[in-house]
């Protein structure tokens, strides 16, 4: 997951209906310095777009995250809590936006809409151990430290199997 726009992009691509946004959405030939939608109005256009797909895709839209500007690919992103988010803290509910006129990109909605894309969200919060609360997170946690004191005694008994053969052979 590390080589996103790479390797994980293709490979889950190729058995998965994905879409990311750096691969959905060019990237221009000159970055937007100004956009025509400032702060405010890029707001009021990403909560109207947001609540037409809540609508449409059947969603409810929990809280609102974020407003982002991609100046190199002319758009804004606005990312709410939805119904369809899978993790317990975050939301990953997306639209993007152009930056000068408004109109709709992409949405992109973390359960039940691409499959690659749930997929994709489920294994982030897995691995992230940010679902099923509190019981999930201690058991990652252990799970850790289980996974580390194997790597320490698999050290420790490879050593001892090492001096033990040195000893034979000096003997």
């Amino acid at each position: 997951m590390n080589l996103g726009d790479t390797v994980y992009a293709w490979t889950t691509r190729a058995m998965f209906d994905y879409k990311v946004p750096s691969t959905e959405l060019p990237k221009l030939s000159e970055p937007v310095q100004e956009p025509n939608l400032n702060w405010r109005q890029a707001q009021a256009i990403g909560e109207q777009l947001m609540k037409e797909q809540a609508i449409l895709h059947d969603f409810t839209i929990l809280q609102v995250v974020a407003l982002r500007l991609d100046r190199e690919r002319g758009i804004y992103s606005y990312i709410v809590r939805s119904s369809r988010d899978i993790q317990d803290k975050q939301g990953v509910t997306r639209i993007f936006f152009d930056a000068n006129s408004g109109e709709l990109k992409l949405l992109l909605l973390p359960s039940g809409q691409y499959a690659g894309n749930t997929v994709t969200n489920w294994l982030y919060a897995l691995h992230m151990a940010n679902v099923f609360g509190l019981p999930y997170r201690i058991f990652v946690c252990i799970a850790g430290f289980v996974i580390a004191l194997l790597s320490v005694t698999g050290v420790m008994i490879w050593m001892k199997k090492r001096r033990t053969r040195a000893n034979l052979r000096s003997s």
